[in-house]
């Protein structure tokens, strides 16, 4: 905050009592004397802001009233007292009731009573002046936050469309017929949510040794027809080579990967080539280059693209291999589920346990009478597919939440919750805008719901018993033990017995009994599974300094 003024202006017609003022008042306050109506307006003027100005009520050019009204017009965070020998209880009132005079005393004033009044006006003072500071650092504190509202819903909304555009890839991988075909929308699609203006597709030829360009965006067709790219050769041949994406955004970056690059498919830099991977073995590149920004490809574009290069890779074996087209459909959705999980490097294989868990947990439930009429073998395979949704409305949190090394800030917590909702009404979208599909409606269901509790304190929507639908309760069980069994920066991984007594405390409050029991009588696979499809990290000795026990209400975020 800016510095405070404490300066004092006394105003009056009579000399001597200026000079009275003057010899009281020196030495412990900092006071200016002005003869006269017209030298306190020039003092008030050329010296401002006073803190307190003290005036006589009876000048010949105005009376005190009259002058205090006029300075609290024009400054308006001036205190104002009035000092005069008139002993008119009129004066007084009228001054007083105004609300121009803060003060009001009578000439002579005592010392003690002087010094009391003035340093009461410099605390009216400060009071008034830090009230406007805070006001105004308030206000800008609300305008900050409602520009970060805005760029955050802004981040949202180009994430849930990102997502719609991924869903309508997969609609239309799904419709083609020929390889042609699919490369075309692979390009097509790669071109739009990359803001590229040249890729292109490569697949291998019938000897294996080269590369060509099955599809393109921003190459000539003749261009296209002539390339041949020998597998291993930079960039592209290297990418299939050795099975990965190369990214080249700066010329530093390009002379790391290889110290030259096919320039005819990459006009310039930045560059990415991102191999089709299936089994360890690439099937094909997808190059891209020219972004229209101009900018780096980033972590997320970067995700779009491996999103893009996973179900293109499904969709291409489908057609070479003639397998199920619902291939594509379950590699697009965990997919899109791991570009929320690519921003956290400690997820590892949390969306396959999961998906393992759940499918465990309702092959066990549709045996019993009571749940045979709704878990069928389409749900099951449903939830399995459903799964890797439930955390894709994390892609709508911010960095400095989401990536933490540590526990959130009850603020952070209440942010983080939002994005069960996120998640929800992005699916939903989905839903509204095509003809219903049963994995979506779960997906929708497992993404809104799998934070509800049994006993009805959960979130978003504070549902309780069977009323949570059963999809969200299976989750909330799968999600939790394998937040329990999983490292993180602020805990150690817990063993099975301790995190299946955490699960025993939590039946019937946070998890439905009916699933509770499903996990007890099937503990035993549920350990082989963890250990099965573990992540190959060293586990930490202990938690980090100042890491808490991992209890089922902070498990899962």
């Amino acid at each position: 905050m800016n510095e405070i003024s404490r300066k004092i202006l006394c105003v009056d017609d009579e000399p001597n009592v200026l000079d009275g003022l003057r010899r009281q008042l020196r030495g412990r306050f900092e006071i200016t004397c002005a003869l006269g109506v017209a030298a306190g307006f020039g003092a008030l003027e050329r010296e401002g802001p006073y803190a307190v100005v003290m005036a006589d009520h009876k000048m010949p050019e105005m009376t005190g009233v009259e002058f205090l009204r006029e300075v609290r017009r024009r400054w308006p965070d001036t205190v104002t007292v009035m000092l005069t020998g008139c002993h008119d209880v009129d004066v007084a009132v009228e001054a007083l009731h105004e609300g121009h005079i803060f003060r009001f005393l009578n000439k002579p004033c005592p010392r003690e009573a002087l010094e009391a009044a003035i340093r009461d006006s410099l605390e009216r003072y400060r009071l008034v002046i830090c009230e406007r500071q805070l006001t105004a650092a308030l206000q800008d504190a609300n305008a900050q936050l409602q520009r970060l509202n805005a760029e955050l819903e802004d981040r949202v909304r180009e994430r849930t469309a990102a997502i719609v555009r991924l869903y309508d890839f997969v609609s239309d991988l799904n419709g083609k017929d020929t390889v042609a075909d699919v490369a075309e929308v692979v390009v097509r699609t790669t071109a739009e949510l990359l803001r590229s203006r040249r890729v292109s597709l490569m697949l291998p030829d019938a000897s294996g040794e080269y590369l060509t360009i099955v599809a393109g965006v921003g190459l000539a067709p003749e261009l296209r027809d002539g390339i041949r790219v020998p597998v291993g050769a930079p960039v592209a041949g290297q990418a299939f080579a050795e099975a990965r994406t190369i990214v080249a955004n700066t010329p530093d970056d390009a002379l790391r990967a290889n110290p030259r690059y096919d320039s005819e498919i990459f006009a310039a830099l930045p560059l990415t080539a991102a191999a089709l991977v299936d089994g360890g073995q690439a099937i094909g590149v997808l190059s891209v280059t020219e972004p229209w920004s101009g900018a780096p490809y980033d972590p997320e574009s970067l995700a779009t693209l491996q999103a893009i290069a996973e179900s293109a890779t499904v969709a291409l074996l489908n057609q070479t291999r003639l397998q199920e087209r619902n291939e594509t459909r379950d590699a697009v959705i965990l997919a899109l589920a791991k570009l929320a999980e690519h921003r956290d490097p400690e997820t590892g294989a949390h969306l396959e346990r999961v998906q393992t868990y759940c499918r465990l947990i309702s092959e066990t439930l549709a045996s019993a009478r009571k749940y045979a009429p709704q878990i069928s073998p389409d749900f099951i395979a449903t939830i399995f597919r459903s799964a890797p949704l439930h955390d894709i409305g994390k892609v709508g949190i911010p960095d400095r939440i989401l990536l933490k090394p540590g526990q959130l800030t009850p603020e952070e917590f209440a942010i983080m919750k939002t994005h069960t909702t996120i998640g929800g009404n992005t699916i939903r979208t989905l839903l509204t805008q095509r003809r219903r599909q049963e994995f979506l409606q779960m997906g929708m269901e497992i993404a809104l719901y799998h934070h509800e509790k049994y006993d009805g304190s959960g979130y978003p929507a504070g549902l309780a018993g069977e009323h949570i639908p059963l999809a969200g309760r299976i989750m909330a069980l799968a999600d939790v033990y394998d937040a329990l069994r999983t490292r993180r920066v602020y805990k150690a991984a817990m063993g099975h017995e301790e995190a299946a007594a955490i699960i025993r405390e939590g039946c019937g409050r946070h998890f439905d009994p009916d699933v509770a029991a499903v996990f007890f009588e099937r503990q035993h696979d549920f350990e082989r599974l963890a250990q099965e499809l573990a992540d190959q990290l060293p586990d930490p000795a202990q938690p980090p300094a100042g890491a808490t026990p991992a209890l089922v209400e902070a498990a899962v975020p």
